[in-house]
């Protein structure tokens, strides 16, 4: 037995290249599968998971997956928005809790989410260091953008110019860093969080004054007895500061000030449905259900992952079909050898062994490569859902 493995371990060397085929087919058919089965099921758990931590969500009608997955994964999708209006009519219901949520920018490439202070506490959110976001400019990271970026507790971050040609569009916001929050291996770790005020800021409709008295005479375009109108070179950035925080207000009724969708968190089942049928017969917004919309998704995927597995089984068959001829190709070119080893006295089993020695070996390290390139694909991917 040592023997036979010791000459077959040589033999695979020697002939490298066979081998090195045999492996590679034999690993493209194991690791395919298992990584699509790792990945599939791990998205499925972590979908399914996050969708059921938010029982309903309301927003401007259209796709109801955008709606979804721009509340669950913060994506910054062409939603139309809705207004505060809507989170007031939610929450004059006492039996649910509404959390307006405002996701249509981004700073330093991280979606930068205003929300509720209610959230925090419903999905159980508490800051490792510093603390959460307690007045307007604050903001707090996910811990795997705060690594990223190597933003701590009192640092500063910007969020992203919309449109670098259009005067009229504001300016970046500088925003205090004042907490990162703990690890929670979901969405939440990959976005910075502001106060949902915070938004009205970044959209133009709330701003702060500057004193007539420091403002550079260079700067003014016009001047009345009532207003000063002043160059829009004047400064590069918003920011918020203890100085000037009392100046900023709202230039619009607070009912009609934007957000993305609204969170809502019934007390219990007959207020979902009570509050469900409400929103969606007004006719105005819609409200769905984030859990029957991750099952409609997997539905459509279990459907196309049938072809695939069929797909699968037809490679693996032809994978069947060339070892087994790479084998018998094998043999006939090792007949000389064999026949040599029959004149010494090996015996027949000591052959059959020797040659299928080479199948085994290539075989076992197409098993090794396609299980550990499995792994390896999970390990690059499984963290694909929450920056997709």
């Amino acid at each position: 037995m040592n023997g036979a493995f010791r000459l077959g371990w040589l033999y695979a060397i020697r002939h490298k290249w066979q081998t090195l085929i045999v492996s590679l087919c034999v690993a493209a058919t194991v690791g395919l599968p298992v990584a699509s089965e790792l990945l599939l099921a791990h998205y499925e758990r972590e979908l399914s998971t996050r969708a059921a931590s938010v029982p309903l969500v309301a927003g401007t009608k259209g796709s109801r997956f955008d709606l979804a997955f721009s509340s669950l994964y913060y994506r910054v999708l062409p939603i139309e928005p809705a207004t505060m209006a809507l989170t007031e009519e939610i929450a004059s219901d006492a039996d649910v809790i509404a959390v307006p949520m405002h996701a249509r920018f981004t700073a330093r490439s991280w979606p930068l989410v205003a929300i509720g202070a209610d959230y925090f506490d419903i999905r159980g959110l508490s800051a490792a260091e510093g603390t959460l976001p307690l007045m307007l400019g604050d903001a707090v990271l996910g811990v795997s953008v705060a690594e990223e970026l190597g933003i701590g507790v009192g640092g500063s971050i910007f969020s992203d110019q919309r449109d670098l040609y259009d005067l009229s569009v504001p300016p970046p916001l500088k925003m205090r860093v004042v907490g990162v929050l703990e690890r929670t291996g979901s969405a939440d770790d990959a976005a910075v969080f502001t106060d949902i005020a915070t938004a009205w800021v970044l959209e133009g409709m709330t701003h702060g004054h500057v004193d007539e008295a420091q403002v550079d005479e260079a700067m003014v375009m016009a001047r009345t007895p009532e207003h000063v109108a002043i160059s829009p070179s004047m400064s590069s950035y918003n920011e918020v500061t203890p100085e000037n925080i009392g100046s900023f207000h709202a230039h619009a009724d607070p009912a009609s000030l934007p957000i993305s969708g609204v969170l809502i968190y019934p007390k219990n089942a007959k207020a979902k449905t009570l509050v469900k049928a409400r929103i969606n017969n007004a006719g105005r917004y819609q409200a769905i259900e984030p859990g029957e919309l991750v099952e409609e998704l997997f539905d459509v995927v279990f459907r196309v992952k049938v072809v695939f597995d069929w797909l699968i089984v037809l490679m693996g068959g032809v994978t069947v079909l060339l070892v087994t001829l790479v084998s018998i190709l094998s043999t006939r070119l090792r007949q000389s050898e064999l026949e040599t080893l029959d004149r010494i006295g090996a015996s027949g089993a000591f052959r059959a062994m020797l040659v299928s020695m080479q199948l085994v070996l290539s075989i076992a390290v197409g098993l090794l490569i396609g299980l550990a390139g499995a792994g390896l694909a999970f390990w690059l991917l499984s963290g694909l859902i929450y920056t997709m």
